[in-house]
């Protein structure tokens, strides 16, 4: 093609295909890892200020965890952040509310601002791997 200089072969391609593969599965459960972090800290933030005295142990309760597995392609991996009904307070409805108290909203502010950044980070590290060091 006229103005466009192209290097190598189909071997480079697979290559850079391969390595895709392995590096994709550990960027990508940083990714996760990093956006339950961000998510159960804003939370817990939102729960510090919401809750008040009466729900003093309930930003405690807020926890994150990852999770793996096999999917249809491989392993797969997931997380997930909120309360922990194990933990103080982590049973009750703050988030939702109930008759005694209208719903605080922790997880759902945070999640407002995780879910366009967690996207953006996908986005950030898959064009990374298919073009590295093109994103500043």
């Amino acid at each position: 093609m006229a103005g466009m200089d192209f290097h190598g072969d189909l071997s480079d391609l697979r290559d850079d295909l391969q390595t895709i593969a392995v590096e994709s599965k550990k960027r990508m459960r940083d990714v996760v890892r990093d956006g339950v972090k961000a998510g159960a800290m804003l939370a817990k933030d939102n729960a510090r200020i919401s809750a008040g005295e009466h729900g003093k142990h309930y930003p405690n309760a807020i926890t994150g965890s990852l999770h793996g597995g096999l999917g249809l392609f491989g392993n797969v991996v997931s997380g997930e952040y909120g309360p922990d009904s194990d933990l103080p307070q982590g049973d009750m409805s703050f988030e939702h509310g109930s008759r005694n108290q209208k719903p605080h909203l922790d997880l759902a502010r945070s999640a407002d601002i995780i879910g366009p950044s967690f996207a953006q980070e996908v986005r950030d590290m898959a064009e990374d791997l298919f073009w590295p060091g093109a994103s500043t």
